[in-house]
């Protein structure tokens, strides 16, 4: 691997893709650079997951180029998918394997020592869980919120430089929100990329340095978060708003509703 294919990001050119005839994504091109982490924002079906599903080849484009690190999946698959860290938003866990079992075996897919493999699954699980005894539940018995912990903690353990969230904050209390922002906030490096896609812009924008906007098909605004919300003049929810949409709703319809 040379320098440059080693200090490249994320490419990605004239991506398209869509389901049964309907477009979801429309000549998408767009670039990510280590040491950055990026908000993907925007309305539902505006095809987020369907962009990070992509990224991460779970899906395939109809046209158009993606390139991790200066490679591609057709020729690097298994070098890039090293470097790579995954939530989907359906996190698909073995639900009949304990928790335990379940990271050990994403462990030993990456090729991890046994050893560093265990300290590194009991230090994270310490971070993100308060009962040890949890970690050898079945990972069907767990909640939405504990198996979207699980699902961080499988997409770590290599300490990968790509890491790839779809909607991480999804099913969390307050408490563990605060815990997973602390922890994206620590692992981004100058090395690192990660992008989060939510729905929760009150948790996304204490993590992210730069915005991305999906809309109509296409990237409606690439940057940074000083630069979405002048200079933090504004907050990404109204910024959003008015960027997507900027009409009130009206609730004078609903009267009907709302009278006794």
């Amino acid at each position: 691997m040379n320098a440059t294919e080693t200090n490249q990001g994320i490419l990605v050119d004239n991506l398209c893709k869509s389901f049964g005839g309907n477009q979801v994504l429309d000549h998408i091109t767009l670039q990510l650079d280590r040491g950055n982490t990026y908000g993907l924002v925007g309305n539902n079906g505006a095809g987020k997951s369907t962009l990070i599903n992509l990224l991460c080849d779970l899906l395939k484009s109809d046209s158009g180029t993606i390139r991790l690190l200066g490679k591609s999946y057709s020729e690097h698959e298994y070098a890039i998918k090293k470097q790579l860290g995954v939530l989907t938003e359906d996190v698909p866990l073995q639900e009949s394997l304990t928790a335990y079992d379940y990271l050990r075996f994403v462990g030993m897919l990456y090729g991890l020592d046994s050893t560093d493999l265990r300290q590194r699954i009991d230090s994270l699980f310490e971070y993100f869980f308060d009962d040890p005894d949890d970690l050898q539940k079945r990972c069907g018995d767990y909640s939405t919120g504990m198996q979207k912990k699980l699902g961080v903690i499988a997409a770590v353990l290599h300490k990968p430089d790509l890491l790839l969230l779809d909607e991480p904050f999804s099913g969390l209390d307050p408490s563990s929100s605060r815990q997973m922002i602390d922890f994206l906030k620590a692992y981004g490096n100058e090395q690192r990329i990660v992008l989060v896609s939510s729905h929760n812009l009150t948790y996304l924008q204490e993590v992210i340095s730069s915005v991305l906007v999906l809309h109509d098909q296409e990237i409606l605004f690439q940057g940074t978060l000083e630069d979405f919300t002048d200079n933090g003049e504004n907050l990404m929810e109204q910024k959003l708003f008015n960027m997507l949409s900027g009409k009130q709703k009206n609730l004078n319809q609903l009267s009907w509703l709302m009278d006794r």
